[in-house]
């Protein structure tokens, strides 16, 4: 829930001086239920294990399948995860491209303390975010953040594990 409330307040704070074209209102609409599936899917990180990494797809329809029989009475929820997961709209792209970057904010602000408890060194970090990036890339305005944030990350590697210090 949490990042979920941060991607869609960052997603309508920034809309408007990324995008003039973009409606704020489905802006909102696509950030409040973007991770809708992952209550019943699960969560899958960057970090996870190809077995897992492989399964998301099918795991993803399954539970918008259940998500749509649970909120028969609410279409518009099961309408807009699926309008969302079809990545059609701008503004669809906008929200997916501003999830992709809430993960390095954060990651920024904290110092990297994931990469550390994780014992994630920079080269593994760049290898397993290659595709996150490529997906972050889906909008060129909301991605120029991303990129500023993934060069911050990289100019700092202290912010990641280095296993030949103690």
């Amino acid at each position: 829930a949490q990042h979920s409330w941060s991607v869609a307040l960052l997603a309508c704070a920034l809309a408007p001086h990324v995008d003039t074209s973009l409606d704020i209102g489905k802006v909102c609409q696509f950030a409040t239920v973007h991770d809708l599936v992952e209550v019943y899917a699960g969560d899958t990180s960057n970090f996870a294990s190809d077995d897992l990494k492989a399964s998301k797809e099918v795991r993803e329809r399954a539970a918008l399948d259940k998500l749509r029989a649970q909120t028969e009475l609410f279409p518009w929820i099961a309408e807009t995860v699926a309008a969302y997961e079809k990545q059609v709209d701008d503004e669809a792209k906008f929200v997916k491209s501003v999830d992709k970057l809430i993960p390095l904010l954060f990651d920024y602000i904290e110092e990297g303390l994931f990469y550390h408890e994780h014992k994630i060194t920079l080269d593994e970090w760049q290898r397993n975010m290659q595709r996150h990036r490529e997906k972050a890339g889906i909008h060129p305005g909301a991605f120029a953040y991303y990129e500023e944030l993934w060069d911050l990350l990289v100019a700092n590697p202290h912010f990641f594990h280095q296993p030949d210090k103690l």
